[in-house]
């Protein structure tokens, strides 16, 4: 017989296992290659999103309360075209701080960061000192006339504030636990919906009566059916939600 047979303590391995070795090691390298490139076209493209993180601009408009914190304004300094209101958070995991708080349909000026996703547009309120009432809120309703359509919609249960592009990923398990921290925080909360083509939308859930939505945050990333009266305000959708439940 004339098996080979390798021994380790050898400078080099017989011919023959040699050979097949290399053979062995391209295809498992080929494979390994094939894998990652199948892995990453598999995935879906994720939402745009930016968060200018460490740029400031001054806003200055309508601050609008209910249904949900938002800012109706012209288009801030270097963007342009029409916006629709601009949703307010707060620093880190928060919501609407409380020095803006208790001026519903005043006319104010502050200096705060942009989140931008698409035709969704954020600000975080993260300097206190420069927040200012310029003219007090007149009498009425500021939000105006608003139509509302009834609808029954199914989604994932998403903070807004990360999903609009402050972190990446801002969906899914994954993203739960500082999903549960942020809606916790008073960070407005989103229904997003896919389609069967991969589009996705994001409904901005509120309250009926004017008061932030009443709901578990443990629900986050979880799929959850939504009833109650949808809004656009401007480019924004906004749900004022008649009951919430985990989806079946």
């Amino acid at each position: 017989m004339n098996d080979e047979f390798y021994i380790g303590y050898l400078p080099s391995a017989p011919p023959g296992l040699a050979r097949r070795a290399k053979r062995v090691v391209l295809t498992l390298i080929f494979l390994g290659a094939s894998s990652v490139v199948w892995l990453a076209a598999s995935q879906a493209a994720r939402p745009a999103g930016t968060f200018e993180f460490g740029t400031v601009r001054t806003f200055e408009g309508v601050l609008i309360e209910r249904p949900i914190p938002m800012l109706r304004v012209s288009p801030p300094e270097g963007l342009e075209g029409e916006a629709s209101p601009l949703v307010l958070v707060g620093f880190g995991k928060g919501g609407l701080p409380e020095f803006a708080r208790g001026h519903h349909g005043a006319q104010v000026r502050f200096r705060g960061t942009l989140v931008i996703q698409g035709a969704n547009a954020m600000i975080e309120l993260n300097d206190p000192e420069s927040f200012e009432v310029i003219t007090p809120a007149a009498a009425g309703d500021p939000t105006g006339e608003i139509l509302s359509l009834n609808v029954t919609v199914t989604g994932e249960l998403v903070d807004t504030k990360c999903y609009f592009g402050v972190m990446r990923p801002a969906t899914g398990k994954v993203h739960r636990a500082c999903a549960v921290r942020c809606l916790s925080g008073g960070v407005p909360p989103g229904l997003l919906v896919r389609d069967d083509i991969g589009g996705s939308a994001v409904f901005l859930l509120a309250g009926t009566d004017g008061a932030p939505l009443d709901y578990d945050v443990e629900w986050a990333a979880l799929a959850v059916t939504a009833r109650g009266a949808l809004e656009l305000h401007g480019e924004l959708p906004v749900l004022r939600v008649r009951s919430l439940e985990l989806a079946h």
